[in-house]
């Protein structure tokens, strides 16, 4: 990165990847004072130190005869921030007073009634538009214009209105977050003035009134439309009669199929078979034998083969596809047909797939996917995937350099997990089934416990099987401890780890009721909620960089593991304030600034054309073998550290000795530095 990279990027937001943090940099300080300004479009907020309480007696005002007293007054404050709201004429506002779009909030002081706000808006039934926000120096910080738009929004409910919009500048960050806090959803990106050449987001609101059709379900706290109440609804896997042959002792598939029950233990999935089993091992039993298998599989929930009309039709898709020549023969096989039948069975019911050892069966599985939308998969695929190294030992935030252990959970464990799962409120059978607290010798999924001073104070268990872009895990740690946060980021930070480099992974992180800690810690690095749903969150991590060399094959990736789809095309890098269209899972279009979807998919960064460089903070972990690691870490070579050194007081500083601060004082110190050195490139 050279110095003009820095200069271009100091006056943007920037965010670790590694630590779910952001912080604002600007290139020239603003100066301290009473009055601290915030422009907003289209609107402006700001806040004047004075005498104004929240106990302040304040009123809005929407009646012409009560409004028209302050149309001048409404008039000269929009003219004094001309450049934020725009020009309108001075007739409008006395022409939109008398129509009654026109709110003006006042107080209350010693009798007499002081203009310290309005809201202008325009009406087209069934929707309205903010065409200013305004709020006087006076009278900021006492939360008017909330007030104002909350006032608005009752007013439409009423009037059946379905929607509002208001339109904001891209690059003004903060009338985002005020209209993210409205539940103004960012809907398109249009280009704005000539004059100003502004890109502007389009926001919408949609009203809670009567409609004949839903609203989007657009949710800022579930930007990707994550159907939170599907994930509890397990997928059925048919099983095919060599599945269950190779339960038996001594055959070479047998850990693999017992796998795939333990999936079904740890709720993965639900296993059935088709009747078609039973009607095969009938065939094959001799009279007046017993077949424990036969026994065997009729505990197993069984489906229907369809019937006949239905059958007919579906033979000739599947055997074309499945066995072509063959078919094209006529030459199949009774074990063909009933392959075939098993494959019927799973598209008639509508389950997710078959689990099968047949070759012929799993090498038409690609085009069976795309036939079909069935998944044939062999036992093996629910083998528990090797995780990756994690690490063994934390230091804490604490001045002592408290260790926290990170340990694969043991039998010798199990009595502790299920006392901290208890105190939580975990129910035994869900400590069995979902949490594993009892695994035996046998693994089900990778379980792992932090201990503080040999007392275990964290439980994190996750299974990656079946669908390999995805992760469930559960989380559950004691809030009590002094150290529980850090025992939350030591769990976060090696589930982290399971994503492979360049990967797509989509992580479903559940944990008991009242767990904040997990909650609040788990949100900080862009996992997302939806609200009613209080136990559990989602994640989709991309572990790489995106560039417009890879953007296709990310693309891809994402939609597989999430159906979330991001444009065809890279957009051109405008600024991390820019807006990125995305097509969320339930099938809305929204948009996301830039800096917000790093956020959410982090540890990705988008390198998109026209970007020229990032600032991130680094842990300590990582500096080491990024920055050759001294007492205080360098951005910098040893060499040019001394020449910094002789022509400035100014003392090098480490990004772990201050992770809150990091992202300002490295960008603030990457300044400075690159300036005062003729070397323009960086380690």
């Amino acid at each position: 990165m050279t110095s003009s990279s820095v200069d271009h990027f100091q006056r943007h937001l920037v965010r670790s990847p590694l630590l779910g943090q952001r912080s604002r940099v600007f290139t020239h300080p603003k100066p301290r004072s009473a009055r601290s300004w915030r422009t907003f479009a289209p609107f402006t907020i700001g806040c004047d130190v004075r005498s104004m309480t929240h106990s302040t007696p304040l009123n809005v005002l929407k009646r012409y005869e009560d409004v028209a007293p302050f149309v001048e007054a409404v008039r000269q404050a929009a003219d004094s921030a001309r450049e934020t709201l725009g020009f309108l004429p001075s007739s409008v506002y006395g022409e939109y007073a008398l129509k009654g779009n026109l709110f003006v909030a006042v107080v209350e002081i010693d009798g007499h009634r002081e203009y310290a706000g309005h809201l202008l808006f325009d009406l087209r039934h069934p929707k309205a538009k903010v065409l200013q926000v305004y709020v006087s120096a006076p009278h900021r910080r006492l939360k008017i214009g909330i007030k104002l738009v909350g006032e608005l929004k009752a007013y439409l409910t009423e009037l059946q209105f379905i929607a509002i919009y208001a339109r904001v500048g891209e690059d003004m960050i903060e009338a985002h977050a005020f209209w993210e806090r409205q539940a103004f959803y960012a809907q398109r990106v249009v280009q704005g003035g000539a004059s100003r050449r502004r890109m502007i987001v389009v926001r919408s609101h949609e009203l809670l009134t009567p409609q004949l059709f839903e609203g989007s379900g657009i949710d800022g706290a579930n930007p990707f439309g994550f159907n939170f109440a599907a994930v509890n609804e397990k997928p059925t896997y048919l099983l095919d009669m060599n599945v269950l042959f190779d339960l038996g002792p001594r055959r070479q598939r047998r850990e693999d199929v017992a796998n795939v029950f333990r999936a079904e233990r740890m709720q993965v999935c639900s296993l059935a078979i088709s009747s078609e089993i039973l009607a095969e091992l009938q065939r094959t039993c001799p009279s007046g034998k017993t077949d424990p298998m036969q026994d065997f599989a009729g505990i197993l929930p069984t489906y229907k083969v369809p019937e006949d009309a239905a059958w007919e039709g579906l033979s000739a898709k599947l055997g074309s596809v499945v066995f072509p020549e063959r078919y094209r023969l006529g030459t199949l096989t009774s074990n063909d047909v009933s392959d075939l039948r098993h494959l019927g069975t799973v598209i008639g019911h509508g389950l997710r797939g078959l689990v099968t050892s047949d070759s012929s069966v799993l090498a038409a599985a690609s085009l069976l996917r795309e036939t079909f939308g069935v998944e044939v998969l062999s036992p093996a695929a629910f083998t528990l995937a090797d995780a990756p190294r994690l690490d063994a030992v934390a230091h804490t935030s604490d001045p002592e350099q408290v260790v926290l252990s990170f340990e694969e959970a043991t039998q010798a464990d199990e009595m502790e997990v299920r006392a901290l799962l208890t105190t939580l409120n975990v129910s035994p059978a869900q400590q069995l089934g979902e949490w594993a607290a009892v695994d035996g010798s046998r693994r089900a999924c990778h379980r792992y416990v932090v201990r503080h001073d040999l007392e275990l104070i964290g439980y994190v268990a996750w299974t990656r099987a079946v669908a390999q872009t995805s992760i469930n895990a559960l989380m559950a740690v004691a809030e009590a401890s002094p150290v529980a946060v850090d025992a939350v980021r030591l769990m976060l930070g090696n589930l982290n780890g399971q994503i492979g480099h360049s990967s797509v992974l989509l992580i479903r992180l559940n944990f008991p009721a009242h767990q904040v800690a997990v909650k609040e810690e788990a949100i900080a690095l862009g996992f997302t909620g939806c609200r009613g749903v209080d136990t559990q969150l989602q994640k989709v991590a991309i572990n790489g960089v995106i560039t417009h060399m890879n953007w296709k094959q990310q693309r891809e990736a994402l939609a597989v593991a999430c159906d979330v789809r991001l444009p065809v095309d890279p957009p051109t890098f405008r600024g991390v304030e820019q807006h990125i269209e995305v097509h969320a899972a339930d099938g809305n279009r929204t948009h996301l600034p830039l800096l917000r979807l790093e956020s959410v998919l982090s540890p990705v960064l988008f390198c998109l054309p026209g970007r020229l460089g990032v600032v991130v903070p680094l842990r300590r972990e990582f500096s080491e073998h990024l920055l050759q690691h001294l007492n205080q870490g360098s951005l910098v070579r040893p060499e040019q550290l001394t020449q910094a050194a002789a022509s400035s007081t100014w003392q090098p500083w480490s990004p772990s000795d201050c992770p809150g601060q990091a992202s300002v004082m490295a960008s603030k110190w990457a300044t400075k530095s690159l300036n005062r050195l003729s070397s323009r490139r960086m380690l």
